[in-house]
């Protein structure tokens, strides 16, 4: 499984499935550097690209405007993606927006369910496995959905009302999973608030 599945907490002795799980999650491009030869300046360089031009296409302006729009920003992902969201949750916060994070091993993953119409939902699973698995969850919030992806499923991307692919290639256990959730997940989220500042930040206008 590529999208960690459990909290990893150091006071908290892991179970000998949760260090392989980890093992197989930051290992897996390691492996493919030297089995693959793959150069992670290139990939980034191509991650980082793509990224760059979903913004200039003007893709994200309603999501931008929702941002700014909406009663309450929920961003629910994975515990591997979540430490990746945390600067944007600071970054927002800079805005006097607040965002809650919600991952996938938590109490508050219920709360997803009860979202109301003048709510974001931002979904982040690079592998669709998340997204697949609280399939049945997303689909009960009745708040604008978005997701950030880096592999196709079109049938599970039509329950999102804007999708945001950031690559291709990242399919659970793929050498690109972690890349994507970090790196890729990163970078997607700093350009967003980027667009945010300049649309709405009185001292970028």
């Amino acid at each position: 499984m590529s999208e960690i599945g459990f909290q990893v907490i150091p006071s908290r002795k892991l179970t000998d499935a949760e260090v392989q799980e980890l093992r197989d999650h930051y290992l897996v491009y390691a492996k493919a550097e030297r089995d693959e030869h793959r150069k992670l300046r290139a990939d980034l360089d191509e991650i980082y690209t793509r990224i760059d031009k979903l913004f200039e296409s003007g893709a994200m302006l309603r999501t931008v405007t929702t941002l700014y729009e909406c009663d309450h920003i929920v961003v629910f992902a994975t515990e591997s993606s979540i430490l990746a969201l945390r600067e944007f949750q600071q970054a927002m916060l800079s805005e006097g927006r607040k965002v809650r994070l919600v991952p996938e091993v938590g109490g508050d993953i219920n709360s997803i369910r009860a979202l109301p119409e003048n709510d974001l939902l931002i979904v982040v699973t690079t592998s669709n496995g998340f997204a697949r698995r609280q399939r049945e969850r997303i689909v009960a919030s009745k708040a604008f959905k978005v997701i950030v992806t880096a592999s196709e499923d079109p049938e599970l991307h039509a329950i999102f009302d804007d999708v945001f692919t950031i690559g291709e290639g990242s399919e659970e256990g793929s050498s690109l999973h972690r890349i994507y959730a970090t790196f890729g997940v990163t970078y997607f989220f700093d350009r967003l608030f980027a667009q945010y500042a300049r649309a709405f930040d009185p001292e970028l206008k």
